[in-house]
């Protein structure tokens, strides 16, 4: 139960309390959805890589577990946690350089593409870990489009 308040903290409610919390307190002129993707690309990507990746590293067990696969795969997944690792760093160096953030929409990219892979195992073999990371997965693969779509089609050029 814990990796799924885990989740759910990362992918929604830190994202939006750090979203709020700069709007009204640091910096009421910015943009909403300016503050929207810098905090949601930090949290549901740059953190959530980093620390699945810094697990699949330590732990590779876990990811074995809601995998429902055995320790043949630890290597594999060991490799998978340092492009998690690699990933989430990029997410979360863009909240301090933003200039990155377009690049860091990479792990939001790759989100997406890990939860088609969920989606096309089947549904009915997906176990409430793998289905958290599942809909955390889409989530930030959203967070990518929109933002994405915010860049092209709604940002006033200057």
């Amino acid at each position: 139960m814990g990796y799924v308040i885990y989740i759910a903290a990362t992918m929604l409610v830190v994202p939006l309390f750090s979203v709020l919390g700069e709007f009204f307190y640091r910096s009421p002129q910015a943009r909403f959805f300016d503050l929207t993707w810098k905090w949601f690309i930090f949290w549901a990507i740059g953190i959530r890589l980093i620390s699945a990746g810094v697990n699949q590293i330590a732990n590779p067990a876990f990811t074995a577990s809601i995998l429902q696969l055995n320790d043949s795969a630890y290597l594999v997944i060991r490799e998978l946690g340092f492009a998690n690792l690699l990933m989430g760093g990029l997410a979360a160096l863009s909240l301090f350089f933003p200039t990155l953030r377009p690049a860091a929409t990479l792990g939001g990219l790759y989100l997406g593409m890990a939860g088609l892979l969920h989606v096309i195992r089947g549904i009915e073999h997906v176990n409430l870990k793998e289905g958290t990371a599942l809909i955390s997965d889409l989530w930030g693969f959203l967070i990518v489009v929109a933002y994405f779509l915010d860049s092209f089609f709604f940002r006033h050029k200057t």
